[in-house]
């Protein structure tokens, strides 16, 4: 299972990114073997339409679960599509938002959050 989060650094230690489609870097870690497996840049930048070319790209990567700040409509369209499971966060460290992911604490979105 992969799960990817959206990341202003490419470490455990890197803060989590608050724009999820527009974030310079996705960091793509691997539950099982408990590792980054993927570091992503997003190289996408369009005016508009970001969100779903972003969560095709993290689908295309194989990614299961999306970890972020907030998510937009098209974008959560997109990911449920995909089947990508999608949870809110709070800023912090990547390896605290697996930890918190990992003990269930994170809420899982059933819809967008703007």
């Amino acid at each position: 299972m992969k799960l990817a989060i959206p990341s202003q650094g490419k470490t455990l230690d890197s803060l989590s990114n608050d724009r999820f489609a527009r974030a310079e870097l996705f960091v793509i870690y691997d539950l099982e073997k408990n590792e980054i497996v993927e570091i992503v840049e997003n190289t996408a930048n369009e005016a508009h339409g970001m969100g779903p070319k972003v969560s095709q790209m993290l689908a295309e990567k194989g990614v299961n679960i999306l970890i972020l700040e907030s998510v937009g409509k098209n974008a959560f369209e997109v990911l449920k599509a995909a089947g990508i499971e999608v949870y809110l966060t709070k800023k912090d460290t990547l390896a605290n938002i697996i930890e918190n992911y990992k003990n269930g604490k994170l809420e899982k979105v059933e819809s967008a959050t703007h």
